[in-house]
């Protein structure tokens, strides 16, 4: 057998130990990162509620006639103030001022000249122009009053007929009030034309459809003379 020089195998020996050395000092590969997982999808938000529409400060009401401090009230009605008596000259009107939402009304009665009857008056209307108003639906007639001593004041709802206005046959209703100002509230069922008024009378279901303005009156006769000063605030209507 023929037998390969020394040289020769040394060689051979050399490169597979290098081989095998480049094996054993290769540094191996790290595996790949897994791949991140995927964000969770966010939550839906939740449907939006239709909020509750807000209560109406006046529902189920009718506001009347709120005052204002030009002497009218905020629906454009004009404010009025008169004074009358059975004999001339024994009740003068004084003046009307505004603040605050209430009609302050001042006056005198004094019967000087034997009056048996008279007094001073307020009156607001429906609204501007005449206007008047269906209120036949309505149960309770709400009013803010009072005066600087305790008493009674006549409250009368006026339809639009100028004779029953002249004779004074409306219907009418006499609350008793302090002298702190606070809401009266009045059936108007109640509501009747004076015994005075005989057949010129109205009643209420009849006025009630066509309501030109609300009334109210310190109608008080004394001996002497009397200062009239009453209040009238908010009116208002109720079913």
């Amino acid at each position: 057998m023929r037998q390969r020089p020394a040289a020769s195998r040394a060689w051979l020996a050399a490169v597979a130990a290098a081989a095998l050395g480049a094996a054993c000092s290769s540094t191996p590969t790290a595996p790949p990162a897994p791949a991140p997982s995927p964000a969770p999808a966010p939550a839906p938000a939740p449907a939006a509620t239709a909020a509750a529409p807000a209560p109406t400060a006046d529902a189920g009401k009718l506001v009347f006639a709120a005052m204002k401090a030009e002497g009218r009230t905020e629906q454009g009605a004009s404010l009025d103030g008169f004074a009358y008596s059975e004999k001339p000259g024994d009740a003068s009107f004084g003046k009307i001022s505004v603040a605050d939402g209430v009609a302050h009304v001042t006056g005198v009665i004094w019967p000087q000249k034997g009056s048996s009857w008279g007094g001073i008056g307020f009156s607001v209307g429906a609204g501007n122009g005449g206007k008047t108003l269906d209120l036949s639906s309505y149960k309770t007639l709400t009013l803010q009053l009072a005066a600087n001593a305790p008493g009674t004041l006549r409250i009368r709802v006026m339809g639009n007929e100028k004779a029953t206005r002249d004779n004074g046959c409306y219907p009418v209703v006499v609350q008793p009030v302090s002298t702190e100002l606070r809401e009266y509230s009045i059936d108007l069922s109640r509501f009747a034309s004076e015994a005075y008024c005989g057949g010129n009378a109205r009643t209420i279901a009849a006025t009630s459809t066509a309501v030109s303005a609300v009334e109210v009156a310190d109608p008080k006769v004394a001996g002497g003379k009397r200062d009239i000063d009453f209040q009238v605030g908010r009116i208002t209507l109720s079913r």
